[in-house]
């Protein structure tokens, strides 16, 4: 319910790319830029199941019991099959706002992992 909210008020358009144990996961056609050849810049929303909030908590503190979802915004190399988290932005399930995290250090794309799919999408 949250989420469809959100999404009706900035206008943007999730496109569905896969669901593993931790959640489901879409990206926001709309957001997709190319600031050069090879790269690509997306947000994605992550949308939780209760064993991933667990793990949150464990790693976080209780502050994230009342986690519904996440809002990432990506950058991928396409080329070097890399990414690196922009800006991620937590949000509780009365759509507050907590914990945004900003970095810039880039990471290989694990085989068979989320980010692998989201590469395969966007990449195209």
């Amino acid at each position: 319910m949250v989420v469809i909210g959100y999404t009706e008020g900035w206008g943007v358009d999730w496109k569905y790319y896969g669901t593993n144990e931790d959640g489901s996961y879409f990206y926001d056609t709309e957001s997709i830029t190319r600031p050069s050849k090879d790269l690509v810049d997306v947000w994605v929303q992550s949308a939780y199941t209760q064993k991933s909030i667990s793990h949150w908590v464990s790693e976080g503190g209780k502050g994230f019991e009342d986690l519904d979802f996440t809002l990432i915004s990506f950058e991928l190399n396409c080329v070097e099959r890399s990414v690196r988290y922009l800006r991620i932005v937590f949000y509780s399930k009365k759509g507050d706002i907590f914990s945004p995290i900003k970095s810039d250090e880039w990471h290989f794309i694990a085989p068979d992992s989320m980010i692998e799919r989201l590469h395969k999408e966007v990449c195209k």
